[in-house]
């Protein structure tokens, strides 16, 4: 949540409020947050030195408006470019590509695509190894009767990273 926040303060200084807006206008598909998330990882931000805000008054409301320092670009400069962490990578990869366009060489894009496409072929590997370690004929026909749904998420999770690997691929052959 800290990165995707410092991602959306390098596009627009913001308050809380402005925040949770370009949540529910795109990020909510990504990542699901609240006020008091949101609030969280602000305040986690602020103790690392990452952001600052500036209060002013608008319309006798106090309000409190967050700008990314250069401590915090340079943070979320090398989460962009760091390793995935394999236990989120899906909205890991999500944010990532969400904010591909603030990265400005291409050779760092793809490098980040790059590091994107090995994390999910790991990862599908190691699904489908889960898949061909099944033996269905061993299972006894009440054991199927709830391994077969059970199974069936498997396979869902199997062809979600088959389309991540392929979304990618065609997202870095457009940079």
């Amino acid at each position: 949540m800290e990165y995707i926040v410092l991602g959306m303060l390098m596009i627009q200084s913001m308050t809380i409020y402005e925040l949770n807006k370009g949540f529910e206008m795109g990020l909510s598909l990504i990542y699901a947050a609240s006020y008091g998330n949101l609030q969280y990882a602000v305040k986690k931000l602020l103790a690392k030195k990452h952001i600052t805000f500036e209060e002013r008054v608008e319309n006798g409301r106090n309000k409190k408006i967050y700008h990314i320092n250069e401590k915090g670009e340079e943070a979320f400069f090398r989460w962009m470019m760091d390793d995935n962490d394999p236990r989120n990578i899906e909205v890991m990869m999500l944010a990532k590509v969400y904010f591909l366009g603030l990265v400005q060489e291409d050779n760092d894009k793809r490098l980040i695509i790059d590091k994107l496409l090995k994390s999910v072929d790991d990862f599908s590997a190691e699904l489908n190894g889960i898949q061909n370690s099944i033996n269905r004929s061993e299972l006894t026909p009440e054991e199927w009767k709830m391994a077969k749904y059970s199974l069936s998420t498997l396979d869902y999770g199997i062809g979600s990273y088959e389309f991540a690997v392929s979304w990618l691929r065609q997202v870095r052959s457009q940079i």
